[in-house]
């Protein structure tokens, strides 16, 4: 059976925490884990160049990861692959439909313009499956799982992905629905009444309330908590967070000379990330 937790990993912390969750998810999974250590020109340091000893260097302190965390996870199945390139490109081909690709990444201390185009947020806006970026390991005492949606089908498919984390998890699923009213105050735009605020509320709601049927029905044992947040959808989301282990969200994926683009909502999530997050795909499977 092919792994399907495919693992970025370069011997950083950043990488070892990503190691630590994928491992305790793949446990719980009855999963096997491909760590894939890619040697990117453009991370080394200056003057540095990827050479044939590095990359067989790499191989055995991979191989030696591979082994220490099999041994101490019952010989859980973990095997390898390193090879030199562009890190995302190479992490891309690694991503299918039925898979998940996990990454880490560190805490904010530079400008955020330079995680614009973090490594998460880069293999989220083009992976066929899922993504999963890790900026550190959720406290043992949090189980909810967390779930934007929008009314898309994306979003739904992200919806029974969260729903299937928060079994794993032993927790519940908070589904999250943000809505605003239009724009007012500009020339042509007329200030809602009372009547159409009230109307667009329930539309939302319906919106939500249908979600929450949908996982309900799949996942009759778990608790379902639905919320409707008058915010903006990242603000909603973010305020969810407090006591959560996890984050799905799903992305309408962009084309063209847009693809390397994550939704907005989904790309400010990865650029504030607080908890363990998901980006699920359009094509994802699982």
């Amino acid at each position: 059976m092919s792994d399907r937790t495919i693992v970025g990993w370069d011997g950083s912390n950043e990488a070892d925490a990503a190691l630590e969750w994928a491992v305790r998810r793949a446990v719980a999974e009855h999963d096997g884990i491909l760590l894939v250590d890619v040697e990117d020109p453009a991370a080394l340091a200056p003057g540095q160049v990827v050479t044939d000893e590095l990359v067989a260097r790499r191989h055995v302190a991979a191989d030696a990861e591979a082994q220490s965390v099999s041994a101490a996870n019952g010989g859980l199945r973990i095997s390898t692959h390193v090879m030199a390139g562009d890190r995302r490109d190479e992490l891309r081909r690694f991503s299918r439909a039925d898979n998940l690709v996990v990454v880490g990444t560190g805490r904010r201390h530079w400008p955020r313009v330079r995680y614009d185009w973090s490594l998460g947020a880069q293999l989220a806006a083009v992976a066929r499956g899922a993504v999963a970026v890790i900026p550190e390991l959720p406290a043992p005492d949090r189980t909810t799982a967390v779930v934007g949606v929008d009314g898309s089908e994306v979003s739904l498919k992200a919806a029974r992905f969260a729903a299937r984390e928060a079994r794993r998890l032993g927790g519940d699923l908070r589904i999250v629905h943000a809505w605003l009213e239009p724009l007012v105050g500009l020339p042509g735009i007329q200030q809602p009444d009372g009547r159409f605020t009230v109307d667009l509320q329930t539309e939302h709601d319906t919106i939500l309330q249908s979600v929450a049927r949908t996982v309900r029905a799949a996942n009759p044992d778990l608790t379902v908590t639905a919320s409707l947040v008058r915010d903006d959808p990242r603000h909603a989301i973010m305020s969810s967070l407090d006591d959560a282990a996890l984050l799905v969200v799903g992305t309408e994926q962009a084309r063209g000379l847009d693809r390397l683009m994550l939704g907005s909502v989904s790309h400010a999530l990865i650029l504030a990330i607080r908890v363990p997050t998901i980006v699920v795909a359009p094509e994802c499977l699982i």
